[in-house]
């Protein structure tokens, strides 16, 4: 199998020339076709939460957490309820490693503040990330662009997060029962079988495939799957290219990339 880097946004050419075995000289085949694929690795449960940054919290009313992590089929069940460590804001929010921010509570100008006899929080989506990871089980969370993300430990299609009765939930946005499940590794096709020109003798091509984004993707690895049905034999034959997507770099490379079998 040859391997290739191809620049995104040109136009591929795809050539196969096929060899008879025993000669190595080109043949003939019937009913050439190629197909381009690539592969979605396993990915675990995944919630982001709809409400942005800042999050504020009442030390009492709604600083509670309860997320199960759960892959049935393989019994593993996790379903912790825990109060977030707010008064770590005030001791150690440095420790916590996140940027600064400027969020205070609503109507003063302190992310610390007493209103109406609560102490009230003003959090960053990292700071209440942080919190959580103290205690969380099963997950775990992280900031990305302004949103809290929580993450399973677990990847596959039978593993999911789960919402449960946390009081956080009103803060940033979540129902309680919605799952949200992961993923077991996928194929992909990206262009189904195509059937290719005949060009001469055991050479086959299928031109101007736009590698344009989306649906492609730079960094990822695409298959070039040739089948093709031997005249005499009637018995199938496959083979395999692969290309990865990079951006585009100097001028456009739009020749053929051959692949010799």
């Amino acid at each position: 199998m040859s391997s290739t880097i191809s620049e995104v946004g040109i136009y591929k050419d795809f050539e196969i020339i096929w060899l008879d075995k025993w000669t190595r000289q080109p043949k003939d085949m019937n009913n050439v076709t190629v197909e381009i694929y690539h592969y979605e690795e396993a990915k675990p449960g995944e919630i982001t939460v709809p409400n942005p940054e800042p999050y504020i919290f009442d030390e009492g009313i709604n600083d509670t957490v309860n997320i199960g992590s759960l892959c049935p089929t393989s019994g593993y069940i996790v379903d912790e309820h825990f109060t977030i460590q707010l008064n770590l804001i005030v001791t150690q929010l440095d420790g916590l490693g996140c940027p600064p921010n400027d969020y205070v509570v609503c109507e003063t100008n302190n992310k610390v503040a007493i209103v109406n006899g609560r102490k009230k929080y003003a959090l960053s989506a990292c700071e209440l990330a942080a919190l959580i990871n103290l205690n969380a089980s099963g997950y775990t969370a992280s900031a990305e662009n302004g949103f809290l993300v929580l993450t399973g430990d677990l990847s596959g299609s039978d593993c999911y997060l789960k919402v449960g009765n946390g009081t956080f939930n009103q803060v940033v946005g979540l129902v309680e029962g919605d799952e949200y499940y992961g993923s077991y590794i996928a194929l992909v096709h990206d262009m189904t079988a195509q059937n290719m020109t005949r060009i001469s003798t055991g050479r086959y091509a299928y031109t101007n495939v736009h590698l344009e984004v989306p649906p492609y993707v730079v960094g990822e690895r695409y298959f070039a799957l040739y089948r093709g049905v031997e005249p005499v034999t009637d018995n199938p034959e496959i083979h395999e290219e692969d290309f990865t997507l990079v951006s585009r770099i100097g001028s456009p490379n739009t020749g053929i990339i051959y692949s010799f079998i």
